[in-house]
């Protein structure tokens, strides 16, 4: 008698509907399992990548799309490790062909958004741990491509279990997939460089390799120019700092029980937190796939990580902070400007 009310209950839930947020929950927490469980160098970057795979309206990979991404990204590795052996001493030329490189990422439609995203990476992390003593920048070059492949490998075991269905169509649907001409195209890549251009330079004027994650998460989240709407970098900023302190909590439970099983189970929570917020017909949802990824990248690097963990978990919510501050108040001063220069022209 007293389980008959829950089973209608779970009798008349919609399952089907529910499917993208269960892959995309279920399968990030797989993915964190099995990235953990073989340790492999970087791994905690697996289940960060793999968010831009199961996102709304992402289509699983083909064999073929998957052989075709591994390869670009080990000649652009290769490219970028050998142009920064040879050119890390000459500083006039250094700068201005990455500066050129990262503008030809973001002009060039070309490459798939994900592509896009690791190439970016690369361009920004290699020539920067060049400057480090010999051998980091190529242990880094390697494992980039061994996070690339586990992603896509596991990502793609993840639609098995949860293939695509009607309900991923809706998400598909409400994508913007109107191309932008050239010259928009290359107005919103110089725009995007010169919002990087500052911090690349502080970066590399002072060897800043431990702030990496900034520099990283500044060039993820340039990739996103709605951010120029005040309203979508406040939500961006509670949603990570909504992150960041999950992270934190998760750290300081995990603390008191050390046990994989427990990281899973926090993992669940907070991605169904996050993932009913992402999988929603709201403009700001894809603010929340944000969140989820600090979430991710704090608890992943923390744990992963030989030095005090107690003090690097707050020291990773404070660069990803940084990072989102910078990107949402570069937004805004591009926009004013770009207004102030339309309004002088009527």
């Amino acid at each position: 008698m007293l389980g008959k009310p829950s089973y209608l209950l779970l009798s008349k839930y919609d399952w089907a509907n529910s499917r993208p947020v269960m892959r995309y929950v279920l399968g990030i927490t797989f993915i964190l399992f099995v990235s953990s469980i073989l340790n492999y160098p970087l791994s905690y970057l697996t289940t960060v990548l793999a968010l831009g795979y199961i996102a709304p309206g992402a289509k699983p990979v083909t064999v073929k799309q998957g052989l075709s991404f591994v390869l670009i990204l080990i000649l652009i590795n290769l490219i970028t490790y050998v142009f920064s052996a040879y050119f890390k001493d000459y500083p006039l030329v250094f700068m201005p062909l990455i500066a050129l490189g990262i503008l030809w990422l973001y002009y060039t439609n070309k490459f798939p958004g994900m592509v896009k995203l690791f190439a970016l990476v690369s361009l920004l992390v290699i020539p920067l741990l060049s400057l480090e003593p010999q051998g980091v920048s190529g242990f880094v070059a390697v494992n980039l491509i061994m996070n690339a492949f586990m992603a896509i490998l596991l990502t793609s075991l993840v639609f098995w279990v949860f293939p695509w269905s009607e309900s991923d169509e809706v998400f598909v649907k409400s994508k913007n997939n109107t191309e932008l001409s050239e010259a928009s195209r290359f107005n919103y890549a110089r725009n995007i460089l010169l919002i990087l251009l500052p911090v690349l330079l502080l970066f590399f004027i002072l060897k800043l390799s431990g702030g990496l994650l900034i520099l990283i998460f500044i060039a993820i989240l340039s990739m996103n120019p709605v951010l120029a709407n005040a309203k979508v970098g406040a939500v961006l900023i509670v949603a990570n700092l909504l992150g960041g302190i999950m992270a934190i909590a998760a750290f300081k439970l995990l603390v008191m029980v050390p046990l994989l099983v427990f990281m899973l189970l926090l993992t669940l929570f907070v991605g169904f937190i996050f993932g009913n917020k992402l999988f929603s017909k709201s403009k700001l949802a894809p603010i929340f796939g944000t969140g989820f990824s600090t979430f991710l990248l704090i608890l992943g690097s923390v744990t992963s990580s030989n030095s005090e963990a107690g003090s690097e978990v707050w020291t990773r919510v404070l660069q990803i902070s940084v990072a989102v501050l910078y990107v949402v108040i570069a937004f805004r001063i591009l926009d004013h400007f770009k207004t102030n220069r339309k309004l002088k022209l009527q």
